[in-house]
C-alpha cells in the first residue's frame, strides 16, 4: 500500500492579480514568494511560482501551479495541479498533485517522483506540506 514521506515545508506570501471572467469561471492568478525548509538539504532555500486558478461556479478553485525551490543549479522546478476549498473566512485549503524536474544531481531522484501538498492560505500567505508518495 503507497505510503507519504515528508519532502518539506514551504511558506509564501501570495500577491493577487484578478484576469477577469472567462469560460470555466473566474480566473485569478496567485504569484508567490517565500522558502521551503526539508531534511533533503540545509537551511531554507527560495520559493517562487505563479497559482493560476479558476474560482468553479461552486465558489471552489481548481489549481494549476508552476514554481521553483531553489536557485540556479540547486534549482528543484515543480508543477502542480488540484482543488483548493474557499472558507467563508476567505481562507482556503489547497490539495495538490506534483511532479518534479531538476539538474540538480543531489536530487535528481525527484525527477521520478510524484508529490502531494496540502495546506492552508489566508491573509496573503500560503503554507504546504509537501510528502511524496513512497510504493
Amino acid at each position: 500500500m503507497p505510503s507519504l514521506e515528508k519532502f518539506c515545508t514551504i511558506e509564501a506570501d501570495l500577491g493577487m492579480n484578478v484576469i477577469g471572467k472567462a469560460p470555466a469561471g473566474m480566473r485569478i492568478d496567485f504569484p508567490f514568494k517565500g522558502t521551503a525548509t526539508s531534511e533533503h538539504w540545509e537551511g531554507e532555500r527560495p520559493v517562487r511560482g505563479v497559482d493560476y486558478v479558476i474560482v468553479r461556479s461552486d465558489g471552489n478553485m481548481t489549481l494549476d501551479i508552476r514554481a521553483t525551490i531553489g536557485e540556479k543549479r540547486e534549482a528543484v522546478s515543480y508543477k502542480g495541479s488540484g482543488v483548493s476549498i474557499a472558507h467563508e473566512d476567505q481562507s482556503a485549503s489547497p490539495k495538490e498533485l506534483i511532479t518534479f524536474e531538476t539538474g540538480n544531481e543531489g536530487l535528481g531522484w525527484l525527477n521520478n517522483e510524484v508529490g502531494f501538498a496540502t495546506g492552508t492560505g489566508a491573509g496573503g500567505k500560503i503554507t504546504l506540506e509537501v510528502y511524496l508518495i513512497k510504493t
